[in-house]
């Protein structure tokens, strides 16, 4: 049975044929850096930085062949069409694999509409026609050689280049015997400094560009395990040769702050002069092959990236169809021949600018290709095997990264908002068409998945594992020496009955005109003139047979600074002091009130009035989470202390004193027995002995008081009445601390 054409399109694969040997691939890469770097540029950058020109050739040079050597071992891991693009995508994910694709993409076709203006620069001194018509039909031209087919391509560059090489060595021959050495005196000129190297290394740097074009046809390529490491790294070396000796001899023929260096045809003056009307032509010749070289070079390339966008579906599905007969990206052939011929019409005047958008765009993606060579080998991928690897790993990758970085800060304004743009639309495209459309997976995300995320979780669950063995904590805040003792006592014997550690904290609060560092300082020399707070305490938590922890925190928020030690230690309590009148309108204006806010564990703010031999303990019982803890609390404390605990029930009504006849006699005491029923249960679920007291009053907090007159500390939760308006205890605990006689422990259970 025939199978239907979704099973046919399911099943199949589109590759490209391997038509290109090792001449060929090298041929691509010497003749599009050979290109502008002699043809074109030297004379526009001579009088720029005069003779330290050629500093920048091999800065530049260098620079790539840090990067040829990281190129070297990405494409012999992944011999496959797009380059710098694929290398993208397989180690950083689709997001930037979309958007260093798009600005690979785009520096190749800005960089086509350089090498053709200066090939129009060429034609039209010989013609004397318009350098953009003559650039836009050339254009048009390469298009349709590409659209033939990559070995009709591969054969044509071989040819190019060959000539070209054979120019460019009769003229440094001849040109040796005439340079003038003094010309090359002072080799940095003081008018210029060493600025004019640093201008001219982002305009350079697009003549290096050849290299990375090899890589992104390695699918089309014959033996890629040796012919690719041998044709980048081959490619970068024969023309930093090359450049440095032409240069070298166009800088001892012409001084440069000639008014004539600065031209884009000043290679074919200077043969003129040597040779004559002969050399004059041999120049043009070469230089006319040399632009051609370039953008063929650069048009067979781009085509092929945008073909492997298309192929990951990141660019447009249609892209990603091959020629029936030719066998080629046809469609991403045109595309690409459209958008050089269209920045030919917008900016076919701009050369430098042309020169650096396409260089800051390279620039990008090879700084990200050095890194993808770590991640890659990092990540040890089972489908990752480069027969090439980078030599001197990582010390170079890392020279290649930083190279990069150190050319792009040079970048030109208007050079750098262009390429951001670029790489800003990518983006944006990315985030609108892409992001839920893609599968694929970087291997930075595999890497950050096991290598980074997965052993943080296995050490997080080993962490709390063993705080689940470790004793409890008690986080105790110390600012008040005058609460200091009584707020220990407290947490000592609570420490005790939990079998718990103290951590002790003392919070410098430093105003914001002050450096922490200076803060801290300040604190140090106090506490070495006097004990502190902390010290005291330490010694005090000790005497008691406690385990303590005392530490000191430099901070601009005391509450910020114990919220987040409490984020760290996960306390059992955190236990505080409070000084003055406990009110509302305080409340939100105060330490203890943000940390009752935010903290999520137990608090207890204790308001102290003398905490010492405690006998006694009143407990007021209602429903609730936090009175259920003040039983709790109060339990721990007396069975500490050896004290009584009395639990206090408040009901709202008459008052005894208001019972008139027998029948609201018998009303209150019936009244009486349920409350101590409900007292009775509440006791009993949180496995607290207490003796009863029931009270009817009409005022629960006045109640409270009149009850506390003998007793040493009363224990009170926190009001529903707090948690239902988000204040700080509630009107009830607020008068009760304020106005009893005893100390008051205010208990606020976990949120």
């Amino acid at each position: 049975m025939a199978k239907n054409q979704n099973e046919i399109d399911s099943n199949s694969k589109i590759t490209l044929a391997r038509n290109l040997g090792f001449f060929a691939a090298l041929s691509v890469g010497v003749g599009t850096m050979i290109g502008a770097g002699i043809f074109v540029l030297p004379g526009l950058v001579a009088g720029m930085a005069g003779p330290a020109v050629i500093l920048s050739f091999v800065t530049c040079g260098f620079i790539s062949a840090m990067i040829a050597l990281c190129m070297a071992e990405l494409s012999t891991g992944m011999p496959y069409a797009g380059g710098g693009y694929l290398f993208m995508v397989r180690a950083f994910g689709p997001l930037v694999g979309n958007i260093m694709g798009w600005s690979l993409w785009l520096s190749l076709v800005f960089a086509s509409a350089f090498y053709m203006i200066g090939f129009g620069h060429y034609m039209s001194d010989a013609l004397g026609a318009s350098p953009t018509i003559i650039a836009l039909i050339v254009t048009a031209l390469l298009g349709l050689l590409n659209f033939i087919g990559a070995r009709e391509t591969g054969r044509t560059q071989t040819v190019i280049v060959g000539a070209m090489l054979f120019v460019l060595v009769a003229f440094t021959c001849r040109a040796l015997f005439s340079v003038d050495t003094a010309r090359l005196s002072p080799f940095l000129p003081p008018e210029i400094g060493f600025s004019g190297v640093l201008v001219t290394l982002p305009i350079l740097f697009i003549t290096f560009m050849g290299f990375a074009e090899i890589s992104a046809i390695s699918e089309e390529i014959r033996n890629p395990k040796r012919t690719l490491p041998l044709s980048l790294v081959g490619s970068v070396v024969i023309v930093t040769v090359i450049y440095c000796a032409v240069v070298f001899c166009i800088l001892g023929l012409r001084s440069y702050n000639d008014p004539s260096m600065a031209k884009e045809t000043v290679l074919m003056d200077l043969a003129r002069g040597l040779m004559g009307s002969g050399g004059y032509i041999l120049v043009l010749i070469g230089g006319i092959l040399a632009t051609v070289s370039s953008a063929n070079a650069s048009v067979l390339a781009a085509s092929r990236v945008s073909f492997a966008m298309g192929r990951d579906q990141l660019m447009p599905d249609w892209l990603n169809q091959i020629h029936a007969r030719f066998k080629t990206p046809y469609r991403s052939i045109v595309i690409t021949t459209g958008l050089t011929m269209l920045i030919l019409i917008l900016l076919g005047r701009q050369l430098e600018l042309l020169a650096e958008v396409a260089g800051f765009l390279s620039l990008v993606l090879y700084s990200l290709i050095t890194l993808a060579c770590i991640i890659m080998r990092y990540a040890r991928l089972d489908w990752y095997k480069p027969s090439f690897r980078t030599p001197g790993y990582p010390v170079v990758p890392l020279l290649g990264f930083f190279g990069c970085i150190f050319v792009i800060v040079n970048t030109s304004r208007v050079s750098l908002i262009i390429g951001n743009m670029i790489i800003a639309a990518s983006f944006i495209w990315y985030m609108i068409f892409l992001r839920r459309g893609t599968q694929l997976v970087g291997a930075s995300h595999i890497l950050w998945k096991d290598k980074v995320v997965r052993p943080l979780v296995i050490r997080a669950k080993e962490y709390l594992a063993a705080r689940s063995e470790e004793a409890p904590v008690i986080l105790v805040p110390l600012a008040n020496p005058d609460t200091e003792f009584s707020l220990l006592t407290l947490s000592t014997a609570l420490a005790r009955s939990f079998r718990a550690r103290l951590q002790l904290i003392h919070v410098v609060n430093v105003p914001a005109q002050m450096p922490l560092e200076a803060g801290g300082i300040e604190y140090e020399r106090q506490r070495r003139e006097k004990k502190t707070l902390l010290d005291t305490a330490s010694y005090h938590a000790t005497e008691q047979g406690v385990r303590a922890r005392a530490t000191a925190i430099v901070a601009r928020s005391v509450s910020s600074a114990i919220l987040s030690v409490a984020e760290m230690e996960m306390p059992e309590f955190i236990i505080m002091g409070w000084k003055g009148e406990v009110s509302l309108h305080r409340g939100y204006r105060t330490n203890v009130a943000e940390v009752l806010k935010i903290a999520k564990g137990n608090v207890l703010v204790l308001k102290d009035r003398g905490l010492q031999d405690v006998r006694r303990i009143l407990v007021p019982v209602s429903g609730g989470t936090h009175a259920r803890l003040g039983l709790k609390v109060a339990q721990d404390l007396a069975a500490e202390w050896k004290a009584s605990i009395t639990a206090l029930n408040v009901q709202v009504g008459r008052g005894l004193s208001a019972a008139r006849s027998d029948f609201d006699k018998k009303s209150l005491r019936l009244f009486q027995g349920k409350a101590e029923e409900f007292v009775k249960d509440t006791l009993e679920a949180a496995g607290v002995s207490a003796d009863i007291k029931v009270v009817i009053n009409t005022d629960i907090a006045r109640a409270i008081i009149s009850s506390a007159g003998k007793q040493d500390l009363i224990v009170i939760g926190a009001s529903e009445e707090w948690a239902l308006r988000r204040r700080l205890f509630g009107s009830i605990p607020d008068k009760v601390a304020n106005q009893a006689s005893a100390s008051v422990l205010m208990v606020r259970a976990k949120t």
